[in-house]
């Protein structure tokens, strides 16, 4: 599994670039810029190459030197990702409790950037799908295929069968039954509280 790089790492880098870029832009050396900047030699290497941060003086003594603005040096701030691609078979399948028999899920989609989290269930007739729920946020119930039944304690019973779906605060508290003998297949939507 790749690990995701350091933010801290990745602006460190991005600033240390755009430092170099400008000074060279100017036919200015190393020593030259450090020296006007007053700022030691080897620390402006260190700075050039991402292994360091300036101080936000030294940053602006630098860029007063270089005949530009501070934020001229510093990186964007990066686009959210806003593209997520769920494959069939991507994720780890989970039991929903930690019981022999229990129904699975997997997360298809996690919140982050996004204002919801999308998970999917896969519940045979007979396993456990989990006794009360609740959360914050909002929950949607989307059935793919089969049928359930989604008890929603003080607010009463609904039968949902394939494309059907039921939309509830995650407060109020919530429980599924698998009806007949078919495998169920379920999409559930979670919208955290803002």
């Amino acid at each position: 599994m790749p690990v995701a790089p350091d933010h801290d790492a990745l602006i460190g880098q991005s600033l240390g670039r755009a430092i170099r870029e400008a000074r060279t832009a100017r036919k200015l050396s190393m020593r030259a810029l450090a020296a006007e900047a007053e700022i030691s030699q080897p620390f402006l290497s260190t700075i050039e190459n991402g292994q360091t941060m300036p101080s936000l003086a030294s940053l602006y003594r630098i860029a007063k030197v270089l005949g530009i603005s501070p934020s001229a040096l510093l990186p964007a701030m990066p686009e959210p990702e806003v593209v997520h691609l769920s494959r069939a078979d991507a994720g780890a399948w989970a039991p929903i409790a930690d019981v022999a028999n229990a129904g699975v899920h997997r997360v298809i989609s996690s919140a982050g950037a996004r204002a919801a989290t999308v998970q999917e269930y896969r519940i045979e007739p007979g396993q456990y799908m989990g006794d009360w729920f609740e959360s914050d946020g909002d929950l949607t119930v989307y059935v793919v295929t089969g049928r359930i039944t989604v008890s929603i304690e003080g607010r009463g019973e609904w039968e949902l069968g394939a494309g059907d779906a039921i939309a509830h605060p995650g407060a109020l508290r919530n429980r599924w039954s698998v009806v007949g003998d078919d495998p169920v297949r379920i999409l559930l939507v979670y919208a955290g509280s803002r």
